[in-house]
């Protein structure tokens, strides 16, 4: 039997030591990670908390405006333009509860990997004028000036339901964090590659440092009761999500008291599409198409 040299046996002393080292170190590492995963899964709990405790009041504060506000057309001697203010205010707080709502559904579609493009042709300009007029009351409430630019009759393949909920998110923000009587503008170029869309606001701006954490999910720059502006956090995120599924991006430029500027980019689709959407419900097709009659 061989008996191994004192430096034999030192080097098997090395070795052994140098194997436990790095065992020591992988282990250090994965204990690294898994405290790193551990605060974000209790940062994702309480930011989900914060989350349903918003979304509470997102949903009561708009119900409980639209039966108040009802309830006044139940009397026999309610003033003509008292009635067509209360009828503005109940589309207005029905507008923001659906708003709401399709955010929240369609967040849950995203988590569940069920959200899948529908592409067809969209009338771009009717998706643009359909969300400005829902935000209109919001808009007039701020005295924020909506404008748009684009090329008439511009038709863009992309799916109708995610582009309307993209912009409108985009709107919805650029009215909420603007100014009053500040300016809102909708530019939208198209080009060999595909499609621009610009919102444009005045308002305070946002620091370099937030650019990215606005996207994240329930994350808003302000919390708790001093919060000065509705909303849960859903609606930045999901637009990016939906700016991906569609192969495209959704970035911002901002500086603090410069405004902001949101662009999404969508690519043209590599496929040939069929149909034609007025907008995000309306569906459309050639008029020499075949239909049948009931």
């Amino acid at each position: 039997m061989h008996k191994p040299t004192d430096e034999e046996l030192i080097e098997e002393i090395r070795q052994r030591f140098e194997f436990n080292r790095n065992a020591l170190e992988d282990m250090r590492a994965l204990t690294s990670k898994l405290e790193v995963m551990n605060e974000k899964l209790k940062d994702s709990e309480s930011l989900k908390s914060q989350f349903l405790s918003n979304i509470r009041n997102e949903i009561n504060n708009p119900l409980s405006a639209i039966m108040g506000l009802a309830s006044q057309f139940l009397t026999a001697s309610c003033d003509p333009d008292v009635c067509r203010r209360n009828a503005r205010m109940i589309y207005s707080e029905a507008f923001n509860l659906d708003f709401q709502l399709q955010n929240i559904f369609m967040a849950a579609e995203l988590e569940a990997g069920e959200a899948e493009p529908a592409y067809t042709n969209v009338d771009i300009s009717s998706v643009i004028d359909s969300c400005i007029d829902k935000l209109s009351f919001r808009a007039q409430e701020k005295q924020v000036a909506v404008s748009r630019s684009l090329p008439d009759d511009l038709v863009f393949a992309t799916d109708a339901k995610m582009f309307e909920l993209i912009l409108i998110n985009l709107l919805a923000n650029g009215v909420e964090f603007n100014h009053t009587e500040g300016k809102l503008q909708v530019q939208i170029e198209e080009s060999s590659n595909g499609l621009n869309v610009a919102v444009i606001d005045n308002g305070p701006g946002i620091k370099p440092e937030d650019c990215e954490t606005i996207f994240d999910r329930f994350r808003q720059l302000e919390s708790g009761s001093a919060k000065g502006h509705r909303g849960h956090g859903l609606g930045l995120s999901i637009s990016w999500t939906l700016a991906e599924l569609l192969q495209g991006t959704l970035d911002v430029d901002s500086r603090p008291e410069q405004g902001s500027r949101f662009v999404l980019t969508l690519p043209r689709p590599q496929a040939e599409v069929a149909g034609f959407a007025k907008d995000a419900n309306l569906f459309l097709f050639d008029q020499d198409e075949e239909t049948e009659t009931f």
